[in-house]
């Protein structure tokens, strides 16, 4: 995908997905001021290889289009592309579910996942989505609550990545073709 590619994109989403913990691209001088500022509020993030992968990426796309992005324990991703969307990245591991849920599901998303066969895919499916509309209408995490993904108007996909990850687009509109590139 190149500079080309990403100015004809219309109906299509870019997701550059990145699960390797090469940071040899990372710059601190390439970082944003809001970056700059959140290292110096937290500089144990300079010794996070997926916050770097993730920052990497960020400079990449940051001349291109819009973008998204997420990053979790080795995985980093960016969408970009045009109109509303949103990614969101989480590593597949047991927790408190029932703690989350009361948290933030609706009686809607509780119904759906105590009706699921694999409660732990349905549920990051769910929280997964809840993050990515987050991103995508610029609302803070304590506002999760008050999305309802069986209210929402955006479409919704998800895939698995190496039985680790998982991964959810969402978007407004009708999008032909969402192109994945692994590094």
């Amino acid at each position: 995908l190149d500079l080309q590619d990403l100015k004809n994109m219309k109906n299509e989403l870019a997701l550059h997905l990145c699960l390797s913990e090469n940071t040899r691209n990372f710059s601190k001088k390439a970082l944003s001021k809001s970056d700059k500022r959140r290292i110096k509020k937290y500089p144990n993030l300079l010794n996070s290889s997926t916050f770097k992968i993730s920052r990497s990426l960020k400079v990449g796309a940051k001349r291109r289009s819009k973008f998204c992005m997420s990053h979790k324990n080795g995985c980093a991703g960016i969408l970009f592309g045009k109109g509303k969307f949103g990614l969101d990245i989480e590593l597949l591991k047991p927790r408190d579910f029932e703690a989350v849920m009361r948290f933030c599901f609706s009686e809607g998303e509780l119904k759906i996942y105590k009706s699921s066969k694999n409660k732990i895919l349905v549920f990051y499916q769910i929280y997964t989505a809840k993050e990515a509309i987050l991103k995508a209408e610029n609302l803070g995490f304590s506002e999760l609550g008050s999305v309802d993904i069986t209210k929402s108007a955006y479409t919704m996909k998800h895939f698995v990545v190496n039985d680790l990850f998982m991964v959810c687009i969402i978007f407004k509109g009708k999008k032909d073709i969402i192109k994945i590139f692994y590094e």
